[in-house]
């Protein structure tokens, strides 16, 4: 598995790369302790996606050491004493960062496919004009199955974030942001809002990305991805056809 160490700075909101070490602090009451991680998780913008592209070295290190756990030895190993440990810093820091453990969940499900989110916003910002919108988010489909690794792991971690009402906040938002980042080049900087049938692309082609790496994870070489996201991209190209020649 091949592990992801450099991350290159992307556009949109992060956390600040200087290093910062957390101020030491009385106790505070549970609710005190409530707002603080709100706080944190607002300046952090850990569940972003590609979010991980600008956190602090450190951070990173968590989020690295967390990967690595759960790839070795499953979620159940996942406490916030042995991901400093194998990161080689103090647990505090996961709060800090993160604002808890489940915030660093959170930003783990998220940063197992930052790097083909950075390849889209790379794709979006300067992409040739012979290239369509269709082709620009099934080439991220194509970047992000071809990580069946950080697949798997991602599966591994779901299931439990959906069983925790506020992890499953959070991942709704991820979600939303994910469905955004294929609308935005299927609507190609047009003026005003995208229209539903524009958003409903963006929402399909969320859906249909994760179901494939679902049955290439159950059998391997068993689709065709690259037909498939072809066929896909057809689709999308006559929908968004059809748009223009709609009655105003």
């Amino acid at each position: 598995m091949v592990e992801k160490h450099a991350m290159t700075p992307c556009a949109g909101r992060r956390l600040a790369t200087t290093e910062e070490k957390p101020a030491p602090t009385k106790r505070r009451s549970s609710r005190a302790s409530t707002n603080q991680t709100a706080s944190t998780s607002r300046r952090g913008n850990p569940g972003l996606p590609g979010a991980g592209q600008g956190l602090p070295p450190t951070a990173l290190r968590l989020l690295e050491a967390a990967r690595r756990l759960l790839a070795r030895s499953g979620y159940n190993s996942l406490s916030v004493e042995a991901i400093g440990r194998e990161a080689g810093e103090n647990k505090a820091l996961i709060r800090y960062y993160f604002g808890s453990k489940k915030g660093l969940l959170v930003a783990l499900v998220d940063w197992l496919v930052a790097d083909s989110q950075w390849q889209s916003r790379q794709r979006l910002s300067g992409r040739s004009r012979a290239q369509g919108p269709s082709q620009v988010v099934t080439g991220t489909s194509k970047a992000m199955l071809d990580d069946s690794q950080s697949y798997l792991l991602f599966f591994d971690l779901l299931p439990r974030l959906l069983e925790d009402p506020a992890m499953a906040k959070q991942l709704a938002e991820l979600y939303r942001a994910y469905r955004d980042q294929n609308t935005r080049p299927l609507w190609d900087g047009r003026a005003g809002d995208p229209p539903e049938t524009v958003r409903d692309l963006g929402v399909m082609t969320v859906a249909l990305t994760d179901g494939l790496a679902v049955q290439i994870l159950a059998e391997p070489g068993s689709v065709e991805v690259s037909r498939v996201l072809a066929l896909w991209a057809s689709f999308v190209d006559e929908a968004l056809a059809s748009l223009s020649t709609e009655p105003v």
